[in-house]
């Protein structure tokens, strides 16, 4: 099957625009890291979307294309792109008089808020400690919850306002996936082979913490919860792909790439290749693709 083509909204423009009419289907996808770069040389979910066609993919989601400014970019921790940030940049890219009709928009949507939020989902004594014995004494009820409304409000508004004002897209059908259970390792986003900076979840495990057989079932149960949220939205033409499970669980203690996994939050290319195919397959499905 050939590969989609993902380009920037930058080859959009100019005199050697790229023509979105010679792709089938042409997608719009927006959201997080795991639509950005999880190592150099960049590679994601969208680079792995297989079509029965050749298909296209403008990604709102990209970090710079040149090296330095990607380095810098994985070095400020930027792929953390919260729901709140993208949102109205995707609604005016949609809503443009001289816009494309797309024939899906496609979100990365939820793990890098849980990432954020991961600090005040434990419950923590006035010394900042989590001093669990068990899962459920670990998480804080009310801060769940609390996460709860946002990604349920903000995910609302956004297919209500497209569905109200996304001008020739109000009608085009939106897709998430449920990301995948990450291992609690140090296992930091690498540039060129060499760590940079720190992992997204166990830092922040040590840090309170939290006894280290807790760290993968307080994982565990936040990752499930986030998938079981995002299937509870009940909007119109939204899709939720359910991508958990796919993937081989990287090692305990890796420190690198292990099963399919490039770091602790990113998966390699066999891991992409994996969810893509049923994100891929749920799109193809969906808008009638032979």
């Amino acid at each position: 099957m050939p590969k989609v083509r993902v380009l920037s909204r930058q080859e959009l423009d100019g005199d050697r625009a790229v023509a979105l009419g010679e792709f089938v289907p042409v997608l719009l996808a927006e959201g997080d890291s795991w639509f950005a770069a999880g190592a150099v040389p960049a590679h994601n979910l969208l680079q792995a979307l297989d079509f029965n066609s050749h298909g296209a993919v403008v990604n709102l989601a990209a970090l710079p294309g040149d090296h330095l400014a990607l380095e810098a970019a994985v070095r400020a921790r930027a792929a953390h792109r919260r729901i709140h940030r993208w949102t109205g940049g995707l609604l005016r890219f949609v809503s443009e008089p001289t816009a494309h009709v797309y024939d899906a928009i496609v979100l990365s949507a939820g793990g890098a808020d849980l990432i954020d939020a991961l600090p005040h989902l434990l419950r923590r004594n006035r010394a900042g400690q989590c001093v669990a014995a068990s899962l459920q004494e670990a998480i804080e009820p009310a801060a769940l919850a609390a996460f709860d409304r946002y990604l349920r409000a903000n995910l609302t508004e956004l297919v209500i306002a497209l569905r109200e004002r996304g001008g020739v897209n109000r009608d085009v059908p939106v897709f998430c996936h449920t990301y995948d259970v990450a291992t609690a390792n140090d296992a930091p986003p690498c540039i060129a082979g060499v760590a940079s900076g720190g992992a997204w979840l166990q830092p922040t495990l040590r840090a309170v913490q939290l006894a280290p057989d807790l760290w993968q079932p307080v994982i565990n149960h936040l990752f499930g919860h986030l998938a079981a949220t995002l299937k509870t939205l009940a909007l119109p033409d939204f899709h939720v792909v359910s991508t958990q499970g796919l993937l081989e669980r990287a090692r305990v203690g890796a420190r690198g790439e292990s099963g399919d996994w490039e770091n602790e939050f990113h998966p390699n290319t066999s891991g992409w290749r994996k969810l893509a195919h049923k994100v891929a397959a749920a799109i193809g499905d969906e808008i009638g693709l032979q």
